[in-house]
């Protein structure tokens, strides 16, 4: 490698096994692409190089490193190529590959990022040889070097884990206003009009937790979002599943396109059907497979079964499709991994919400009321009905809570529906049909406490928005 500016401060080895390990085991990229600004960690041009174009294969080419595919990925720009040539092309990558131990990763980084900051503080004019001298630098972190130099910090360019300014709250706010007026503050819509209108959509940085009891049916609602968003709207939505595996969650999503209106299908064909073979007629299987053949044009679906499903796990995997564009994620089913313990839970929740934040993603998870909330009354309903941890409702931007109703109560509700604009009436519940209730416990976008209710058909995945839930008079 070429030592271009050999005045400042650089440890160009560690540079390149960094990379060396980034290129060994792709997957260390998740860690780091929002740390790693190239712009300013890597002193070596030609490190800069490899690292820049690693980040672009990554994300537009494939996860895979292989000789063949980063010589084909290198062609398809011609400066790319001609720098990639003279560097030494696959065999560079090669020797820092094999020098690198992909678990000194981390330490790699930090070296790197050391050194990266010691260059900024030289840059704004700071002294830093007394630093560089000391017996003890070698051994130093970032965080130690931003310790001895912190009153200096504000002047750094470059990015250890983040740091933002404060604002004057409303110095824009007549260029908010005209924005809003232009383009409202509205996220993508859901398969329920009513739930875009209260939550303003699904936003970005927004987590949604919705409870269920155990069996009635939570991913089979999780499969109704997300066939809505990843095949309808064909917007890239991530599924991470820990109690059902691939072909379980296909069959609910391929029923629930099968049978909903706004796929142009209601065939009413069961789930059932589908997965034992027992079609009516040769007319009804060829259905079957007109909607097998449009969800596979049309899906932008991923799924991962998850059986290991630590926080650190999950981090991971919703990070790295996060660059592969998934703009949705939904956790099927929200719980502690390897415990029951409460403190579990709501950390995970805490950990989803960072990162909705972080990667400026909507997440959605499903978790479990308790046993003994399948005796309460819905308008009874509150967050200390969640089996684990009721202070996940602090955590998450919009809550829901429901419930199948029992039939025998029918008579003691009414569903009050929209008849025209600002226009309402009342219908029973009828006793040949099925009702799921939804209480709104909690709401970042508008008003909560209401009740909304659905006539759903569990073997089709029908879930059919009515209005709200009211008591008989």
């Amino acid at each position: 490698m070429v030592k271009t500016r050999v005045e400042e401060p650089n440890d160009i080895t560690t540079e390149a096994l960094f990379i060396g390990a980034l290129y060994a085991k792709p997957i260390l990229y998740i860690n780091y692409e929002s740390l790693v600004k190239a712009k300013y960690d890597f002193y070596d041009e030609d490190v800069r190089f490899l690292y820049n174009a690693f980040e672009v294969f990554y994300k537009t080419f494939s996860q895979e490193v292989t000789e063949s595919k980063v010589n084909i990925f290198m062609q398809q720009d011609p400066d790319r190529w001609k720098m990639y040539r003279k560097i030494g092309g696959w065999k560079t990558i090669e020797k820092q590959m094999d020098l690198a131990d992909v678990n000194d990763a981390e330490n790699y980084f930090k070296t790197i990022k050391k050194y990266s900051l010691v260059r900024e503080f030289a840059r704004k004019g700071f002294p830093v040889e007394k630093l560089l001298s000391t017996k003890h630098f070698h051994k130093m972190s970032p965080d130690d070097v931003i310790n001895w130099m912190s009153y200096n910090i504000s002047h750094i360019s470059t990015v250890i884990g983040g740091g933002k300014s404060a604002i004057i709250l409303g110095s824009d706010a007549t260029k908010k206003i005209e924005e809003w007026s232009i383009e409202p503050d509205m996220g993508e819509e859901f398969p329920f009009e009513i739930w875009t209108n209260l939550f303003r959509g699904w936003r970005p940085k927004k987590l949604i937790l919705d409870g269920m009891l155990s069996n009635e049916g939570k991913s089979r609602k999780v499969a109704k979002i997300a066939a809505y968003l990843g095949i309808l709207k064909q917007i890239p939505v991530l599924i991470l599943a820990n109690e059902m595996d691939e072909e379980e969650f296909f069959a609910m999503i391929l029923s629930t396109v099968m049978n909903s209106r706004e796929y142009g299908f209601e065939y009413n064909i069961s789930e059932r059907t589908v997965l034992l073979g027992t079609y009516e007629n040769e007319e009804q299987y060829q259905k079957a497979l007109e909607v097998g053949k449009y969800i596979e044009e049309h899906s932008k679906i991923y799924f991962l079964e998850m059986n290991q499903y630590s926080d650190d796990d999950l981090k991971r995997e919703i990070k790295k499709y996060s660059l592969l564009g998934v703009k949705y994620v939904f956790y099927d089913t929200l719980k502690g991994y390897q415990t029951d313990a409460w403190d579990t839970l709501k950390q995970t929740a805490t950990l989803l919400k960072d990162i909705a934040n972080e990667l400026n993603i909507g997440i959605y998870a499903s978790f479990q009321l308790s046993d003994d909330a399948k005796d309460v009354d819905i308008f009874d309903y509150n967050s200390k009905m969640i089996a684990n941890s009721k202070q996940i409702k602090h955590i998450c931007d919009h809550m829901l809570l429901g419930k199948r109703l029992p039939k025998n109560k029918y008579d003691k509700y009414q569903i009050k529906v929209a008849k025209g604009k600002d226009e309402w009436g009342y219908i029973s519940l009828e006793r040949n049909k099925t009702y799921y209730a939804k209480k709104v416990e909690k709401n970042r976008g508008g008003e909560k406490d209401l009740i909304l209710v659905y006539e759903v058909n569990l073997d089709l995945n029908t879930w059919v928005e009515l209005g709200y839930l009211e008591r008989a008079d």
